[in-house]
């Protein structure tokens, strides 16, 4: 789709409502009225409207279904919904439905007045499946892709937009300098914990950016403890497997058990919770509506490595000077 798509109004692609319902209907009603209709297209959203067809929402087919047949439909509405006013750009409506994880959206005129709808089969050819996840997320991913396409972005914008994030490299690795600095006095009476310490970084940030790339894979940016702890399962495994095989190579070095405990302890910890703040990150990121793809990684890297450091060098000095 080219930039000049992107700007047409989407009033001049949209399409006829014909999944709209009225609040005053009972399901009972709407239902039977939805099935005179000659629909042939795929079934996205149920719109509910007044009768002077003004938007007050949407219901979901789970409820049209499930709820008794005399249940009246403004009940069950959902009144929250994203709209498009008719003059709006295609390009505005392709970064709500990219952002918003939506696969249509209802367009509105100016007294709120139901008019159409448009939905991804807009930019892309192929039918949409919305019964697969895995089909939703790659549609979701071609449409961010077509959108940054249509933007004309100048060198100068990319680097105002990727700049500020790649400072969050600039100050961890400034921040894990100075940590090393506090605790020189440690490094200096074992000299093998600063042989270990990239190594441990590097298991602390690679571990972290898997989970970050794993929350950035999901179809929707919707945080939950069970996605957390079902992860930190995972990862505490990892974490278990690298600390014991690392900690028992390092005891070859001569050094005897204290070296041995404070690098496989530190790696054990420093996993976990880098790998706990690399799933959490993404989401914090897109609630606070930045880019995550962009802000993530740098991000990521900087708390996994300033983390790592300073347990790193706190088991350190309580095992040696305890």
């Amino acid at each position: 789709m080219t930039h000049g798509h992107l700007d047409r109004k989407v009033n001049t692609c949209m399409t006829p409502v014909k999944t709209v319902v009225f609040e005053d209907q009972t399901i009972d009603e709407a239902i039977t009225i939805l099935r005179e209709k000659d629909i042939c297209e795929k079934v996205l959203y149920f719109y509910v409207v007044d009768k002077e067809n003004k938007l007050k929402g949407l219901v979901s087919t789970r409820s049209l279904l499930l709820k008794k047949s005399d249940t009246v439909v403004s009940h069950i509405t959902e009144p929250h919904v994203i709209t498009l006013n008719e003059e709006q750009t295609v390009q505005e409506a392709m970064e709500l439905m990219e952002t918003q994880r939506l696969l249509a959206l209802p367009v509105v005129d100016s007294h709120n007045k139901l008019v159409g709808s448009i939905d991804v089969s807009v930019y892309i050819e192929e039918s949409v499946d919305v019964a697969h996840a895995k089909k939703r997320l790659q549609i979701f991913q071609m449409l961010g892709v077509i959108i940054e396409e249509g933007r004309p972005f100048s060198t100068l914008h990319t680097y105002k937009t990727r700049m500020p994030w790649i400072f969050c490299t600039i100050i961890g690795g400034l921040s894990c300098a100075a940590i090393s600095r506090i605790f020189e006095h440690v490094l200096q009476q074992v000299i093998i914990l600063a042989m270990f310490i990239p190594l441990v970084l590097s298991l602390s940030e690679s571990i972290s950016m898997q989970a970050m790339s794993q929350g950035l894979s999901q179809s929707n940016m919707k945080l939950s403890f069970k996605s957390i702890f079902k992860q930190c399962k995972l990862y505490a495994l990892l974490a278990l497997t690298s600390s014991v095989v690392v900690g028992s190579v390092s005891i070859f070095w001569g050094d005897g058990f204290k070296p041995a405990v404070i690098i496989s302890s530190g790696i054990f910890i420093s996993i976990i919770l880098s790998a706990t703040l690399g799933a959490a990150i993404p989401y914090a990121l897109h609630k606070r509506r930045l880019d995550p793809k962009v802000a993530a990684g740098p991000v990521v890297l900087m708390f996994a490595d300033v983390l790592t450091t300073t347990i790193y060098f706190l088991i350190a000095s309580t095992v040696l000077y305890g």
